[in-house]
């Protein structure tokens, strides 16, 4: 099977760095969890603020309790859509990792079924859209309870937040990234909309998570402060901010290209919205950033990176800066929401830490999702920027489902200043999105040397078949077709897919950033089913 190239890895400073392990697996053992679900038959739920949405809460845990009472309240969800779960902890302070672990099985029978239960059982099964999840509910799911060393996408590890999205579907449990594509990914459409045009679709629910670390308590609610502070700020009024994205031109060239595919085209569509964008694509790791409204970057990954802890004040900075009210945040991370449990073991940054500098919502990784599963910000801020709303937008911008993904935050917050009027090019290049040949990068030149309509960009899919494969029984794949071309030295124009003239290494990293996915989208954009 190919292996998908562009994986992030582990974080290296400029001294170096050694291999990463995940924090707290050292000489676990999947403990037997009893579990008991509470299913309640629902009353009417009118006049509930937001009936759409059901939480998911561990009774064993005080800090579970008391996030999603403390939501439910804020956001007026009916009682009777509290999913209640009693999952025993060994550290009812959560200071300790193991409650963030689950097994593989343990988790289908302790979580999965229980869930299905729950929603099947209230009769709330087609009318949840949205599950949210809480501290205390376990984070990672591991086969048999151990990291084993397979190919990444063979593995089963995933969120377990990622697995929920996706009940009912048979999609639970899917190895890898070749056949999870995610049908909402690139969407304009609202998620009920969607779902109600594809009833059949894997993606069922949009799944969020309210999570940071433990400690401080806030003493009236029982609730960890940095969790408060972002369910209190998305519900807040918001104020304009600046959007910061953080490119590294350091980068080794197997991710380069996300510079431009994932960095550059963010810049671009925020300030094709008219946003106030910082991009820097100097070697220096930006900080003391003010009032930030969103932000993206390589966080550790960055060459020039601090040390850790990465984010917070290093060294008289302030890494990345303040942020507004309702800030979402995305880096190219693979292990940035491995963990919310403090003290922590550093070997990569974490999505906690920009929680905790006062971020209110963010993307992030429990394990390694290679450069090619994760969260797009170019999709992801430019959505939530037009007012989309956080957990939706990020929906729209993750390639692959049931995979190590993970959101956190308030899942209804929107942007602090929403754009209102909708361009009509939205990456910014001047051609105009009823014409784009590849409608979310920037390709001025609009080269489409097949003539498919869609640009050489972001069609990768040279034999046609409608998504950007890889060899296997059946023949030979895209991503070989073009290794051939490269080794031999041929010039196909096709395979140019940056148009320098030359087919090489950085024409096989765009590929590659497209495996499994269809090219596009390109003028007029199809809505996959």
């Amino acid at each position: 099977m190919h292996r998908a190239a562009g994986r992030l890895g582990h974080s290296r400073r400029r001294t170096g760095a050694g291999a990463y392990s995940i924090p707290g697996l050292a000489g676990f053992q999947a403990a037997a969890l009893v579990l008991l679900a509470t299913a309640h038959t629902p009353a009417s739920a009118a006049g509930a603020s937001q009936p759409e949405i059901a939480i998911v809460v561990n009774d064993a845990s005080a800090i579970s309790r008391a996030i999603g009472e403390y939501y439910r309240t804020h956001r007026g969800v009916p009682p009777e859509h509290v999913v209640h779960l009693s999952i025993p902890v060994r550290d009812p302070t959560l200071t300790t990792y193991a409650h963030e672990t689950i097994a593989r099985a343990d988790f289908e029978r302790e979580i999965q079924a229980p869930v299905e239960a729950f929603l099947t059982e209230s009769g709330l099964r087609n009318r949840i859209e949205i599950i949210v999840t809480t501290k205390g509910v376990p984070l990672r799911i591991l086969e048999d309870g151990i990291a084993r060393k397979l190919g990444v996408e063979l593995q089963s590890f995933a969120s377990v937040d990622a697995e929920l999205a996706v009940l009912f579907s048979g999609w639970v449990g899917r190895r890898g990234l070749e056949a999870s594509a995610n049908p909402y990914f690139r969407s304009d459409e609202p998620f009920r909309t969607w779902r109600a045009r594809h009833p059949d679709a894997p993606l069922r629910y949009l799944v969020a998570r309210l999570t940071g670390y433990q400690a401080p308590l806030d003493p009236e609610t029982g609730v960890p402060s940095d969790v408060k502070a972002s369910i209190d700020a998305a519900m807040g009024s918001g104020s304009a901010g600046v959007y910061a994205i953080d490119e590294d031109p350091a980068q080794p060239a197997a991710r380069a290209v996300a510079n431009q595919i994932m960095l550059a085209s963010a810049a671009a569509a925020l300030r094709a919205l008219g946003l106030a964008v910082v991009h820097d694509r100097s070697e220096t790791f930006r900080g003391d950033l003010a009032n930030l409204a969103g932000y993206a970057s390589w966080g550790s990954n960055h060459q020039q990176n601090p040390g850790a802890p990465y984010y917070g004040a290093i060294e008289g900075v302030r890494y990345p800066g303040s942020f507004a009210p309702r800030a979402l945040v995305v880096d190219l991370v693979s292990f940035n929401a491995r963990s919310f449990t403090d003290p922590t073991r550093y070997g990569q940054s974490l999505l906690a830490d920009l929680l905790r500098l006062g971020a209110s919502g963010g993307a992030g990784h429990v394990f390694e999702p290679t450069l090619l599963g994760v969260a797009r910000p170019h999709i992801l801020l430019a959505a939530y920027a037009g007012g989309t709303r956080a957990v939706e937008a990020y929906f729209r911008s993750v390639p692959f489902l049931g995979w190590t993904n993970v959101y956190v935050g308030d899942p209804l917050m929107t942007a602090g200043n929403p754009v209102t009027r909708r361009t009509n090019d939205r990456d910014g290049d001047g051609a105009r999105d009823k014409r784009d040949n590849c409608l979310l990068l920037p390709n001025p030149d609009q080269r489409d040397t097949d003539g498919d309509g869609c640009g050489n960009l972001c069609d990768a899919d040279f034999d046609g078949d409608g998504r950007v494969s890889a060899s296997n029984a059946e023949g030979l794949g895209d991503i070989e077709r073009l290794r051939r071309s490269i080794a031999h030295g041929f010039y196909l124009p096709n395979h140019d897919l940056n148009g320098d003239g030359a087919v090489d290494a950085t024409d096989l990293a765009l590929a590659e950033l497209n495996l499994y996915l269809p090219p596009g989208p390109c003028a007029p954009t199809a809505d996959a089913p």
